[in-house]
């Protein structure tokens, strides 16, 4: 049963992602990825619960393609956060995760870290960066340990798969968790991304205001984060 205080929150992030431009069925991906970066990663299961005492999620196939995306989100999680939080989330969600609908699909199976994962990767990151593409990498240029793992790993292997979660559904994970951890830099920086993958200014906001939500509700102040404002000079 879900506590009365974490109905409110999920009611509450979850109407103003209907009042919104951003589909609706997206507003738990924000609230999980908030909900792991903080102190309080475990809470992941009353969203869970919340969420599969919906209609919605009541057949074996909707749970089966819900429990796909919330894996897929806290996988994305781990390049962002580390591997602790993200599992301690799935404990979590494993602990009461329903009998009926089981997903036990493997989505990395088969994976190489090739050319064609790079070349994934780079372009996913090319998508977000666009002309800042240049400015990123040459940080790396004298640390070519960090340059491989973010084309490789962070966006080959993680953040550019899209078997269960699409461009906007994957920047509702990330800019959350960069931004969830106070990073003012990153920050902007997927603020900035999100933006140009066509969510409005507006939308952006309120993305950003559910995370301050939900972190706040979970004792983490952020007061390092941008506002959205100066993202729209570099579009």
């Amino acid at each position: 049963m879900v506590e009365p205080r974490c109905d409110e929150l999920f009611r509450e992030i979850e109407a103003k992602f209907k009042s919104s431009d951003i589909s609706p069925d997206k507003w738990y991906l924000t609230t999980l990825s908030s909900i792991t970066t903080t102190s309080e990663p475990h809470m992941a299961e009353q969203l869970y619960l919340y969420l599969i005492s919906q209609p919605t999620y009541s057949s074996a196939d909707a749970h089966k393609a819900l429990i796909r995306r919330i894996r897929e989100a806290l996988f994305k999680g781990i390049v962002l956060l580390g591997l602790p939080k993200p599992t301690e989330a799935l404990i979590a969600i494993s602990r009461v995760e329903a009998e009926d609908g089981l997903d036990q699909t493997f989505s990395r199976e088969g994976w190489k870290c090739d050319e064609d994962n790079y070349n994934h990767g780079m372009a996913w990151l090319t998508r977000l960066y666009a002309h800042n593409t240049d400015g990123l990498l040459s940080i790396f240029k004298s640390h070519r340990d960090f340059g491989f793992w973010v084309a490789n790993i962070a966006y080959g292997l993680h953040l550019a798969d899209r078997q269960n979660l699409d461009d906007v559904d994957t920047e509702l994970v990330v800019l959350p968790a960069v931004m969830g951890q106070n990073l003012p830099r990153e920050t902007y920086w997927h603020m900035r991304g999100i933006r140009r993958l066509e969510v409005s200014k507006k939308d952006v906001e309120m993305v950003c205001d559910c995370v301050h939500r939900v972190t706040q509700f979970c004792g983490t102040k952020l007061d390092r984060v941008p506002a959205a404002q100066p993202v729209e000079e570099e579009l």
